[in-house]
């Protein structure tokens, strides 16, 4: 098993261990704390990129993901058949996708569907929404 594939297994383990009020506050005592798990989330989420299903179309989804140390921002770039992960703002978003980081733990773990997410609030959406659908099209 790789290094991803790994600590991803350990990510949804624990998250499924853990109950949903403690989950940020023990994440953050971890090794890396919040940034190290956010790192896994988006790493897991790039190698995902499935450039068949894109059909060479190009595009930038980014994060915001609300947390108790402050916003951390991440982006997912896609171009040339390729998705590239990154910390902050990547100018020119199509989409970026507001959640807080316990229901983005969950909805990468499989534990809350995107559409749920979205239809409840816990995911909001600015610029074009249609665009953001795409990463479930996208994404394995």
């Amino acid at each position: 098993m790789s290094d991803l594939a790994t600590r991803f297994a350990e990510l949804v383990a624990f998250v499924d261990a853990t109950p949903k009020e403690d989950l940020e506050k023990l994440l953050a005592e971890r090794p890396g704390g919040v940034d190290a798990v956010l790192d896994t989330v988006y790493e897991k989420l790039a190698s995902t990129f499935n450039p068949a299903k894109a059909g060479g179309e190009k595009g930038t989804f980014q994060y915001e993901v609300t947390t108790a140390e402050g916003t951390k921002e991440y982006y997912l770039h896609v171009e040339n058949d390729t998705c590239v992960v990154g910390h902050g703002t990547r100018e020119g978003a199509d989409v970026v996708i507001g959640i807080k980081l316990v229901d983005m733990l969950h909805l990468a773990t499989g534990k809350l569907s995107g559409q749920k997410a979205f239809i409840t609030g816990k995911l909001k959406l600015r610029g074009n929404a249609f665009f953001g659908m795409k990463q479930g099209e996208w994404f394995d």
